[in-house]
C-alpha cells in the first residue's frame, strides 16, 4: 500500500507543507503517533505502522539477511534531529507562519512525487548497504521525537507499553539477538534486566522467537 500511503504520510509530504506553510495529513498522522508515544513508545510508528520501516525490513533482514550493527554511530540521528528542528523553525519564520490546509499535497504537483520516490528509493539503498532498520537506527529524526515522547510518558509516570525480561529462564540461545531487526543485542538486555532501549521499537520479535518466555510485554509501570 506504499504508493498509496505516501499520500497520507510521508516525512517529505510533512517537510514539504511546512516549508510552504501548510498543515498535510502527514503532521496530523504524526501529532497522532508522538500523542501515542507516551503510552506506546516508538512502537506505535516504528514497530506496527510505518511502511517505510516494512520496506527496510523486507530489504535488509528478510531478503539479505542482514541487520544494522549496534554501532555509536546511531548517535548520529540526534544531530539529524536537531537539524530538522531548525530547517523547520526557519521555513515557518520565512514564511510567516500557517497559510493554510492542505491534507494530501494537492499543491505540490509531480516534483513533490519525484522527492518521495527518491526517498523511498535512498532508504531502500540504505537498508541494503547497512542492514535492516538501518535508516530508523541511524537517520531518522522521528524515531527521536518518539522517543522523547517515551520518555515524558514515563517521566510523567503514564501507564505504558514496554518488555519485560525473566533472566532466570534465559538460555542465552540468542535468537531474540538474531531476529531483532533494531539490531539490538537483547540477549544482554535480558542478563542486565534493563529492557529499556531507545532503540527499541517493540516490535514483539524477541518474544515471538523466545522458546523459554523470558521476554514478555507488560503494560503499566516498568519495574
Amino acid at each position: 500500500m506504499l504508493p498509496i500511503l505516501f499520500r497520507v504520510y510521508s516525512p517529505i509530504l510533512m517537510s514539504w507543507g511546512i516549508r510552504n506553510g501548510l498543515i498535510t495529513a502527514s503532521v496530523l498522522v504524526f501529532v497522532a503517533w508522538f500523542i501515542l508515544s507516551l503510552v506506546m513508545g516508538r512502537s506505535v510508528s516504528c514497530g506496527y505502522t510505518c511502511p517505510y520501516g516494512a520496506l527496510q525490513e523486507l530489504l535488509g533482514m528478510h531478503l539479505l539477511k542482514k541487520k544494522p550493527r549496534s554501532l555509536k554511530a546511531d548517535k548520529i540521528r540526534y544531530l539529524v534531529f536537531v537539524f530538522f528542528l531548525i530547517m523547520v523553525s526557519y521555513a515557518i519564520l520565512k514564511v510567516g507562519g500557517l497559510q493554510g490546509v492542505d491534507l494530501f499535497a494537492s499543491k505540490g504537483g509531480p516534483q513533490l512525487i519525484i522527492l518521495v520516490t527518491i526517498f523511498i528509493v535512498g532508504i531502500s539503498l540504505i537498508s541494503v548497504l547497512f542492514g535492516s532498520r538501518a535508516f530508523c537506527r541511524y537517520l531518522c529524526p522521528q524515531g527521536v521525537f518518539l522517543t522523547i515522547g517515551s520518555k515524558l510518558g514515563k517521566k510523567i509516570k503514564i501507564t505504558s507499553l514496554h518488555l519485560k525480561s525473566d533472566q532466570d529462564n534465559c538460555t542465552e540461545c540468542k535468537l531474540c539477538d538474531k531476529f531483532c531487526p533494531m539490531g539490538l543485542n537483547v540477549s544482554q538486555m535480558v542478563t542486565k534486566k534493563i529492557m529499556d532501549n531507545s532503540n527499541c521499537i517493540l516490535c514483539g520479535e524477541c518474544i515471538k522467537k523466545c522458546p523459554k518466555k523470558a521476554i514478555t510485554y507488560s503494560f503499566g509501570a516498568e519495574d
